[in-house]
């Protein structure tokens, strides 16, 4: 009898921190059902191998130079490097200083006085990898900083990368974010046209020819930055000394003192700043600048917002492409969790009327199991902060069969022992133990199935395996140990009919 009143206050208090938690907090609704943007993207590999061997190029002409080696050039392309050296009698120390420099690469001396340099396929397999996963990192810091509720950042497959923003509905604007690359530059300015034609025949090796973000002028600049995006401490919106919208930043410590001696050496010269391959403006050097600097231009309010927070959650490690988007409106995510309710009401309804007309008043007690499942469920997923989907709600739904499955064995064990002649209190506790092992096995084969779903599936298959296993978990509780303790009482006043 304590046992039956410790057992009844504990479920009090857990119905009444259930009822409070669910009546205080909302449920998160996921993009089905609340609305906004889907989009998958895929990161341009093939530009980011090409920057790849562009790097080693200009750090293996450097190492081999400063080792003494008569080099007369390096050449990056897209798919390997190519080094000319003049002496063949260096040829044996030039390969072993590129085997130690470089650990995964494959030489190949394709004619003489000319080595070859490819990237092994594991080190391209991992730079791929490595490529995904540090754009997930940064769209999650981007987004974050939106403000966003639940979103989805994840891998899709090996390559792609799917971001689900519920409640997001500016298409436009979250393409800009996501597909900012935020490749900040700071180049100094050698030259500067209307015309690219008067810039290309001055153009070399160490320069590039840049367009300004509006078009109208070509600027020839060194190839290698000053300061890059990577050197920024943070950025935040400013104004410029004309009161218009303008992106201010502050530099690391190491990248002010290298931005401080350079800018000291080239006071009287313009420094462009180049965003997303583009000269947004190129002032000129009055003084030497330290660790603060502006980004100023034909900004507009919101632009500035976005540029500050694109710069300050870091750059994408290359540019991406969009391979599918779509715009999933609130109505559409309306009519499914009212489709939902009514699917869910209906379901139990049939449920109550089956294990009521088949079990009597144990019927009934199942009812309140399931009743309970569902309130720890719902209660599950607002503690957990788990966003619930339309394929969630469907798993709300199967929960429900499932709950009512245990108690269907157990009563037919129980109906079975009572046909042996056993009193009804002992065959509820016959059939409980018999019946105990299945139950249980059922149970964590379905959480442990639940958890693999939400391991390895992503969007849907995840927002099902969640509602799977937080139901999984409420249902052990309620329709399992609650079911007996209620069928116990039933059984201790002879009110109980099976």
């Amino acid at each position: 009898m304590r046992k039956t009143t410790y057992n009844l206050i504990a479920l009090l208090v857990i119905v009444a921190l259930s009822l409070f938690v669910v009546a205080t907090k909302p449920v998160n609704l996921g993009l089905d059902l609340k609305g906004g943007v889907s989009i998958v993207i895929e990161p341009d590999f093939q530009k980011a191998i090409k920057e790849e061997y562009e790097r080693t190029a200009r750090f293996l002409e450097k190492t081999l130079r400063d080792r003494g080696f008569k080099i007369l050039d390096v050449v990056a392309y897209p798919d390997r490097i190519e080094i000319e050296y003049l002496e063949e009698k260096e040829l044996f120390a030039i390969e072993s200083t590129i085997r130690e420099t470089l650990k995964e690469v494959r030489i190949v001396q394709d004619q003489e006085g000319i080595l070859k340099v490819y990237f092994s396929d594991a080190y391209i397999d991992q730079l791929k990898k490595d490529i995904v996963d540090q754009t997930i990192e940064v769209l999650r810091n981007r987004i974050d900083s939106l403000g966003v509720v639940q979103p989805v950042v994840t891998r899709l497959g090996k390559e792609r990368v799917l971001i689900e923003l519920p409640g997001f509905l500016d298409l436009e604007r979250a393409k800009k974010i996501i597909g900012s690359t935020a490749s900040l530059e700071l180049k100094l300015v050698v030259d500067s046209s209307p015309s690219k034609e008067d810039l290309e025949s001055k153009l070399t090796d160490e320069t590039e020819i840049l367009p300004s973000r509006d078009g109208s002028l070509w600027y020839l600049v060194d190839k290698v930055p000053v300061i890059s995006g990577s050197d920024l401490k943070t950025a935040y919106t400013s104004q410029d000394e004309f009161g218009r919208p303008a992106v201010g930043f502050e530099l690391k410590s190491e990248a002010a003192q290298k931005f401080g001696e350079f800018t000291s050496k080239n006071i009287g010269k313009q420094l462009a700043i180049v965003l997303e391959g583009k000269v947004v403006s190129a002032p000129v050097i009055r003084s030497r600048i330290t660790d603060r600097g502006q980004i100023t231009g034909d900004f507009t309010p919101e632009e500035v917002r976005d540029l500050a927070l694109i710069l300050r959650t870091g750059s994408l490690p290359t540019s991406i492409k969009i391979l599918q988007e779509k715009v999933v409106g609130p109505s559409l995510g309306k009519d499914a969790i009212e489709q939902g309710i009514k699917a869910g009401i209906l379901g139990f309804l049939l449920l109550v009327a089956i294990v009521v007309g088949r079990y009597k008043v144990a019927g009934i007690s199942a009812t309140l199991s399931i009743l309970l499942n569902g309130l720890l469920l719902w209660a599950g997923l607002v503690v957990l902060g788990a966003t619930l989907t339309l394929p969630g709600i469907a798993g709300i739904i199967l929960n429900m069969g499932i709950a009512v499955d245990s108690n269907v064995l157990i009563f037919e064990r129980v109906k079975e022992e009572l046909r042996l002649g056993n009193t009804l209190r002992k065959a509820v506790e016959i059939g409980y133990r018999k019946t105990w092992s299945a139950v249980w096995d059922t149970h964590a084969t379905l959480l442990v199935a639940s958890l693999i779903l939400f391991q390895f599936g992503s969007g849907p298959v995840k927002g099902f395996a969640t509602t799977l296993a937080i139901g999984t978990i409420a249902s052990f509780l309620s329709n399992v140990y609650y079911a007996k303790v209620f069928l116990d009482i039933l059984a201790k006043k002879r009110w109980l009919k099976i």
